[in-house]
């Protein structure tokens, strides 16, 4: 089920979760000039927003960390490779904490790009079997730990989940599920209430992305918040336009 591109290809798209050809960018985001955005969600939970640029056009990707009483956790590393320090600095001079763990959701570069980094300055990084035998196969740094899916993590009296529903954008992609909020880090797997498009899926399963997405709303039928892997977050109808754009919607 692994993709066979070549190295070229694989080289210039892996890691690109958003369609090259969206047209649904909105202004200010095009005009985007700070390398990292952090926004708070709740007391607890922050999104941080980091960019890449694609042929002249700069595009978002969206992750989260979680504030626990042992240290931050992060869920994603950033897409750009210079902000893998800017960001560890910033939740330090805001929280006054540590990151103490990084989380990938896939193995594609936004998501797991620095877990070389972050192991190289010892911070432990997780992914579950799969998305670490992608990236051997692949060779991209891997995670230190491996970490069991649908099943509750609680650290310094915060929890969360990790669900793998089946494949969709990538063989690999889980959701993170943070209980007491309600609230889904979709990643990848959801798409922008405003995507175009599916976006980048030849390391994917298209076929079994719908099936997958009804598992998950069949786990979780009230979701307060739903946070897509790219693009405008703040809107609600996420799951909707996934489910649209699956069935061949616009």
């Amino acid at each position: 089920m692994i993709s066979l591109l070549s190295p070229h290809i694989r080289s210039t798209f892996a890691g690109v979760c958003l369609s090259i050809g969206l047209l649904g960018l909105s202004p200010s985001l095009q005009a985007q000039e700070k390398p990292l955005l952090i926004e708070k969600i709740n007391p607890q939970l922050y999104l941080y927003t980091t960019f890449n640029t694609f042929e002249g056009t700069k595009y978002a990707a969206n992750a989260v960390y979680l504030i626990t009483k042992k240290g931050v956790i992060l869920f994603d590393t950033p897409w750009d490779s210079t902000q893998y320090q800017p960001l560890l600095d910033s939740i330090k001079q805001k929280h006054n904490l540590p990151v103490i763990a990084v989380y990938a959701t896939h193995w594609h570069e936004d998501r797991a790009g620095g877990f070389a980094y972050y192991n190289r300055i010892g911070i432990p990084t997780y992914a579950t079997k799969m998305t670490n035998d992608l990236l051997k196969a692949n060779h991209k740094a891997q995670a230190t730990h491996l970490v069991s899916t649908n099943k509750t993590y609680s650290v310094g009296g915060q929890s969360f989940v990790l669900n793998f529903f089946g494949a969709g954008h990538s063989m690999d992609n889980v959701v993170v599920w943070f209980p007491e909020y309600k609230i889904l880090d979709g990643g990848c797997f959801i798409k922008s209430s405003e995507a175009q498009d599916l976006g980048f899926t030849a390391d994917g399963d298209i076929k079994s992305w719908k099936p997958s997405l009804a598992r998950l709303l069949a786990k979780y039928p009230e979701i307060n918040m739903v946070i897509p892997g790219h693009d405008a977050w703040k809107d609600k109808g996420q799951i909707k336009r996934t489910e649209a754009l699956l069935t061949g919607g616009h």
